[in-house]
C-alpha cells in the first residue's frame, strides 16, 4: 500500500506544538468498480460473473427488507448491519409524528475484527500531493473523482 509522509503540527497529547511527521495511506492507485470486483471474484472459482453480481444485488434487497423491518443481520465474516436513523425533538409526546420527525434511515455496517483487518500489507513510501488551496470543484463536473456503483 502506498503511503506519504506528511507534516502536521500536533494539536493534542505530549508532543503538543510540535511539528511532526504522520504517515497518510495513498488509495488512488486503482478504482475497482463492481463490474471488476465481480470478475475477480468469478476467477478461479465455478460461479460466473454474472452470479456473483446476481447475489450482491439479491443480499442488498434482502438486508434493506431486513433492516426496514428493524432487524440486525449477521452477515458472517464480513460483520452486521443495523438499522439507524435521526430524530428531531418535540417538547410533547403526543406532537411526534414518525413521518415528520423520524428522518435520515441507514444502514449501518459494523466489520468483524477479521475483515476490519488487512493482512499481509506492504508499505511503499510515495510522494505527498500537495496541498490544495481553495478546494474549489471544477465548474464541468471532470476532476478524477471516482463514481459509485
Amino acid at each position: 500500500m502506498d503511503y506519504s509522509l506528511n507534516q502536521r503540527k500536533m494539536g493534542v497529547g505530549p508532543k503538543k506544538g510540535s511539528i511532526m511527521y504522520i504517515a497518510s495511506p495513498v488509495c488512488q492507485k486503482q478504482h475497482v468498480n463492481f463490474d471488476m470486483l465481480c470478475e475477480i471474484m468469478a476467477e478461479e472459482s465455478t460461479v460466473c460473473q454474472a452470479d456473483i453480481a446476481a447475489v450482491f444485488y439479491k443480499f442488498r434487497t434482502v438486508l434493506n427488507r431486513l433492516c426496514s423491518q428493524g432487524s440486525i443481520v449477521d452477515a458472517g465474516p464480513l460483520g452486521t448491519f443495523r438499522p439507524t436513523f435521526s430524530s428531531k425533538a418535540v417538547e410533547k409526546e403526543e406532537e411526534f409524528k414518525p413521518s415528520t420527525h423520524i428522518t435520515k434511515t441507514q444502514v449501518l455496517f459494523t466489520p468483524t475484527s477479521e475483515f476490519r483487518t488487512l493482512n499481509g500489507v506492504e508499505f511503499f513510501k510515495v510522494a505527498a500531493k500537495p496541498k490544495k488551496k481553495g478546494k474549489k470543484k471544477p465548474e464541468n463536473g471532470a476532476g478524477g473523482g471516482h463514481p459509485h456503483p
